[in-house]
């Protein structure tokens, strides 16, 4: 692999004398700041205007940098964002909150939320399709003063290219650990209609590590373990956008999955010993359809009116392996109805946003099946006692958000949302969610925020009504969780837009966070799924963007430090599996015009994780490690719109380690060397 890359280098540099090198007019590329974010305040604005710290990734960040998935372009572009392991999902911290499918943080497709609804879960993988993107807006911190449940710790807003821009194109990609990938992209549009259509496959065996007894962290166990496995089944994104007057229709497929690194007690397991429940092997999937639709109406008086009806269904499948080829069969399924209707208004000095949304969600069946030596040998739940207890809760939201104006300089943006929720049993919760910043911009070279902001998440309908699976049992009774965040963000561009500086000092307090009392080395009483106490922590963020005619350098850091916990593992001033540190630095080269070259470097601090018990805790610290990815890229190949791709990720194959799920879970090995190579056609 190593000749390979470098003989694709050698091309790529001769190619050099042969091609003019321009490439400094790429509004994508160098007009960055002058993009209108969507997200903060549900409605275009500019970036500087944005309330509270959003961070933006391009199509072209995604490309050039090859990152491969939502999560990993998280990760690489956004400060804060560090990576988490589950048993079997992966996922990610921002500024040190997690939980398992990424329960707490939004995340949307042009609006259109992806988090089911039982579950609360949107597997950030190779489920979602990320080629079919314009950009991805982040808002870090609370959000849910304007999307409410789900949005605790954050919001990403998936946002897709506009069919009339869109090349249309073709592509088929393989690499090690049997990596195999399909994607396509196609899209028309004219002065009053877009359609926009996009598909993605992707599958790997898993990157095969045999323990021999002397893993860190895990010591004693020897077997076959399968890192970053996606397979049995594969994961696929497949979906359209389509616009004409005043609709707007969006409809999407998708599969995602994760095999098990380690079965039950972090212990090796025979992956091929078990057989399969509905296509899936051991590990967790997730299957969702989504439709949705905005309609857009000016009426009188200077309102816009916006309503968007949607529908969603999930099923979330999966074999749970132990170390003797035995294990459970999960499977359960939902669907989700509602609808938001918001209309906003521009007066003079400002404008006013006021909305209301109402949810339905109902599981409507779930199964649970022993598996003794990898097959199916008793059916471990009733129509009396199912995995998961059916029926539906409804939720009805109320919203409002006002941008004044104060003077030429000054920005007042204030808003809350009221959330009430029918649940199946046990109490009814409110909850209102307030948000306010004051935005001053002295001149077009600074921007400087304050903001405060508090958000919720209810608790999974999974964690409160399991009846099945006694180590994820939960209680009805689960509190909303609650978060509260004060941010600081000063912003510095230079007078040709090329360079830009975000600095963020955050402060955040947290109460009822719902975590696992289980670990690997002790499992409590049920309930093990509980509201803790409180954490309070804080953290410097940092964003730099450099773009020149050549290149392009972006480069972010994160330190943070957790104050304080009740039953949120921490030592010291960490949180058990997020390291206080994290940087990443990702420096493109354009060699010419259809040339370019792609160093990304990351930096992971150490961490610490509890090696003892939920009652008696005990600190082991967790090595940092330095990983370096390469990728170069060559399009329009002698002008036959060919281009050809390839990267190696952790190119060092550094050997590092991670964990997860609020100390429960043992840090697991990560991939090592990876490489993958695209070829593809645009037309």
């Amino acid at each position: 692999m190593g000749r390979m890359l470098t003989g694709f280098l050698a091309v790529l540099v001769s190619t050099v004398h042969a091609e003019e090198t321009v490439n400094s007019d790429d509004a994508s590329r160098n007009d960055l700041l002058n993009i209108k974010v969507e997200s903060a305040s549900k409605q275009a604005e500019p970036w500087a205007e944005a309330p509270v710290p959003v961070s933006i990734i391009t199509k072209d960040m995604i490309k050039l940098a090859g990152v491969r998935t939502v999560h990993e372009a998280l990760t690489t572009f956004v400060p804060g964002y560090t990576n988490a392991q589950d048993r079997n999902e992966s996922v990610f911290a921002p500024r040190g909150i997690y939980a398992t499918s990424q329960q707490n943080v939004l995340i949307m497709v042009n609006g259109h939320r992806l988090n089911s609804g039982s579950y609360l879960a949107s597997m950030p993988d190779y489920g979602i399709a990320i080629h079919n993107l314009e950009r991805i807006e982040v808002l870090r911190g609370p959000g849910s003063s304007l999307y409410g449940n789900v949005a605790l710790a954050g919001v990403v807003n998936l946002i897709t290219k506009k069919g009339k821009d869109t090349k249309n194109s073709v592509e088929i990609g393989g690499g090690d650990n049997g990596q195999q990938k399909m994607r396509f992209l196609a899209g028309d549009g004219g002065d009053n209609w877009d359609i926009l259509g996009w598909g993605q496959f992707y599958k790997a065996t898993g990157e095969v590590h045999q323990l021999d007894g002397n893993e860190k962290y895990n010591t004693g166990k020897t077997g076959r373990m399968l890192i970053d496995g996606t397979n049995d089944p594969a994961s696929h994104d497949v979906g359209m956008t389509y616009h004409k007057n005043n609709w707007t229709l969006f409809a999407a497929s998708r599969q995602s999955g994760y095999i098990e690194p380690y079965g039950s007690g972090s212990s090796p397991y025979d992956y091929s010993a078990y057989r399969k429940y509905e296509g899936a092997g051991p590990g967790l999937s997730m299957e969702q359809q989504h439709l949705g639709a905005k309609y857009d109406k000016k009426l009188g008086g200077g309102w816009d009116l916006e309503v968007n009806p949607y529908y969603d269904q999930s099923k979330i499948k999966g074999i749970l392996a132990a170390t003797t080829d035995d294990g459970t069969v999960i499977a359960w399924q939902d669907r989700d109805i509602g609808f938001i209707t918001q209309a906003n208004k521009n007066y003079a000095n400002g404008n006013v946003l006021v909305g209301a949304q109402v949810d339905a969600m109902e599981a409507t069946d779930s199964i649970m099946l022993a598996v003794t030596n990898g097959e199916f040998s008793a059916v471990s739940d009733s129509r009396a006692a199912r995995l998961l207890s059916l029926g539906g809760e409804e939720s009805y939201s109320l919203f409002v958000q006002n941008k004044h104006r104060l003077s030429e300089r000054w920005i007042l943006n204030a808003g809350a949302r009221y959330d009430y929720k029918n649940r199946k049993s046990g109490d009814n919760y409110d909850n209102i969610s307030p948000r306010v910043a004051v935005v001053y911009l002295p001149n077009d070279t600074w921007e400087h925020k304050l903001s405060y902001s508090q958000s919720f998440v209810d608790g999974p309908y999974w964690y409160r009504y399991n009846q099945g699976l006694a180590t994820f049992g939960g209680s009805e009774a689960l509190n909303p969780e609650i978060l509260n965040a004060y941010q600081f963000q000063s912003v510095w561009k230079s007078s040709d837009q090329r360079l830009r500086n975000a600095a963020t000092l955050y402060y955040q307090e947290g109460k009822d966070l719902v975590i696992n009392r289980a670990t690997a080395l002790g499992t409590p009483a049920d309930p093990k799924y509980v509201n803790s106490g409180s954490i309070e922590s804080g953290g410097l963020e940092n964003e730099l963007s450099w773009t020149e005619t050549k290149y392009q350098v972006f480069w972010n850091l994160q330190y943070a430090k957790a104050l304080q916990s009740t039953e949120y593992s921490k030592f010291g001033d960490k949180f058990s599996h997020v390291p206080n540190t994290t940087s990443n630095l990702i420096f493109n080269y354009s060699f010419t015009k259809n040339v370019s070259a792609n160093l990304t470097v990351k930096y992971i601090g150490p961490e610490v994780y509890n090696s003892g018990t939920f009652a008696a805790p005990a600190s082991t610290g967790v090595d940092s490690a330095t990983l370096f990815n390469l990728g170069a890229r060559y399009e329009d190949i002698a002008s036959t719109g060919i281009y050809f791709d390839v990267r190696v990720y952790n190119v060092a194959d550094t050997e590092y380690y991670q964990g997860g799920q609020s100390g429960t879970q043992i840090p697991f090995r990560q991939s090592g060397r990876w490489w993958f190579a695209t070829i593809g056609t645009q037309f």
